[in-house]
Parts: structure tokens; C-alpha cells; sequence
């Protein structure tokens, strides 16, 4: 949102307060009280160090004491024409096709990565990416990120951090395998997993990276061999991520919107 007609607001008002009125301070003496201990050492500093808002009021102070009022009355003002703007543009931001058509998508199949997104609906990265933002300028979705990579989801706090970090990787099908082969059976080697998804070693490897910096997988190691498990929500969630599967009725966490 701009900010100049604020500004002219304000330039206005400085030219048509008075700058001369008459400000009367009374001064009284501090009594009989004595200090129990010596005044400290004042430390004097440049006035490029003195934080900004203390400065403006100072200046106020000096110029008219009345703008001190003005400047805070129109702070309220902008900070609530801030979030009026924001609410009008959060009933207002599904008023065009694409962009309804993304949200949708996006609630269900939370964790979409965007190349997806684009592939499924049809739509070239730039206007995908320009929706995306106007989205989250309204806090309609946010990002969440995993081995670098972003994935989508509605803005309703209905997933967990680990939740929503378990559900991007859940659309890469090796990845997916991976973790329901951990589930299935805890404590497995690389080179188990290798032999169990039909993959090399340092594809396995590069597969628990990913998963390993965010806390799904935990490693452990024993009599020289290194043996992988899913951490227990992890392990919960994608239970019941691999439940909703087998029973054909989960189409938003694992089904839907898979990415190689």
C-alpha cells in the first residue's frame, strides 16, 4: 500500500499547526531529598546514535508539542487501514478463477510442491508464482520446506511443523516407500532399504539426508553398522498417512499430487 498520501498529510499539518504556541513548564524544587549513593557517569553519544522514534519525538517536542498527537493519530490510522486492506483483500482474493482453482488444489493436496501445482492445472510458472504470493500476502497458505524443497498448504494450522515436513517428502514415491519401509520394519540398514526399494546405496543415502536435518529419521548406530528409524511422531503420522492409503479414501497426504 502506498505511503505518500500519509506523508502529504502530515506536511500539510506541519505547515498549519502553529509552530509558536506558547508551552509553560513549572519547575519545582526536589526538597530535602538526598541520594543514598553517588550519581553514575553519564556517557555522551553522537545524535546519529539516538534510536529513531526518540528523535522524531524530540524534534516534535522542540517544533509543536500538538504533532506529537497528530503522528500518533495517524499511526492508529495507517496501521488500521493496513489490516482493513488485508481483510477486504482476503474476501475479495478468491474472486478470480485461477487463483480459486490454485487454493483449492493446494488444500487438497497439502504439501504440493510448485512444478506440480503448475503441471496439474496447467498453468506457466510466472502466473503460477504471481497467485501464489498474492495468496500468501493474505495469509491464505504458507510454505513449509524440507531438503529444499517448498511444499503449499492452506493456512489452518491443521498440520503439525513435523507434520507438514513429513507430508512433502510423502509426494516423492521413493521417498514414500522409504518411509512406509521404516514403519513396516524399524531399525534397518542402508543397505536393506537399498535391496527393499530396488535403488543404489547413495540414492538410500540421499534420500535419509533429506529426512535426517528435519527429525523424520533418526539414525543409530550398532556394532559398526548404521541402522534407520522413523522418530515416533513421524512414525505415528505416516501410519496413519499409509492407513488412509490402503483404505483408498486419502487422495490430499499421499495419493494425489505424487512427484518424482
Amino acid at each position: 500500500m502506498r505511503r505518500w498520501p500519509a506523508v502529504v498529510l502530515l506536511i500539510t499539518l506541519l505547515f498549519a499547526i502553529p509552530t509558536s504556541a506558547a508551552v509553560v513548564y513549572t519547575i519545582s524544587p526536589a526538597r530535602d531529598y538526598v541520594p543514598d549513593r553517588p550519581p553514575q557517569d553519564m556517557t555522551s553519544i553522537e545524535w546519529w546514535q539516538v534510536p529513531p522514534q526518540s528523535l522524531m519525538s524530540s524534534m516534535l517536542i522542540g517544533v509543536s508539542p500538538e504533532l506529537l498527537v497528530v503522528v500518533n493519530v495517524l499511526f492508529l490510522l495507517n496501521v488500521w487501514l493496513f489490516f482493513g486492506y488485508r481483510r477486504i483483500m482476503k474476501r475479495t482474493a478468491l474472486g478470480h478463477e485461477t487463483r480459486t482453482a490454485i487454493y483449492d488444489h493446494i488444500r487438497t493436496h497439502p504439501g504440493i510442491r510448485p512444478a506440480t501445482l503448475a503441471e496439474d492445472l496447467g498453468i506457466n510458472r510466472g502466473t503460477l508464482r504471481y497467485h501464489l504470493e498474492k495468496l500468501q500476502e493474505v495469509g491464505m497458505i504458507v510454505t513449509t520446506a524440507v531438503g529444499g524443497q517448498t511444499g503449499y498448504f492452506e493456512n489452518r494450522q491443521k498440520y503439525s511443523v513435523l507434520e507438514a515436513k513429513v507430508l512433502i517428502p510423502l509426494k516423492n514415491p521413493k521417498t514414500r516407500e522409504l518411509l512406509f519401509a521404516l514403519l513396516e520394519n524399524p531399525r534397518m540398514s542402508r543397505r536393506q532399504l537399498a535391496e527393499r526399494l530396488g535403488i543404489t546405496a547413495s540414492s538410500v543415502s540421499w534420500h535419509i539426508r533429506r529426512l535426517e536435518g528435519d527429525g523424520i529419521i533418526l539414525r543409530e548406530k550398532t556394532g559398526g553398522e548404521v541402522r534407520y528409524t522413523l522418530s515416533g511422531e513421524a512414525a505415528a503420522f505416516v501410519g496413519e498417512r499409509a492407513g488412509l492409503l490402503r483404505a483408498g479414501g486419502c487422495r490430499e497426504g499421499v495419493g494425489a499430487g505424487s512427484e518424482g
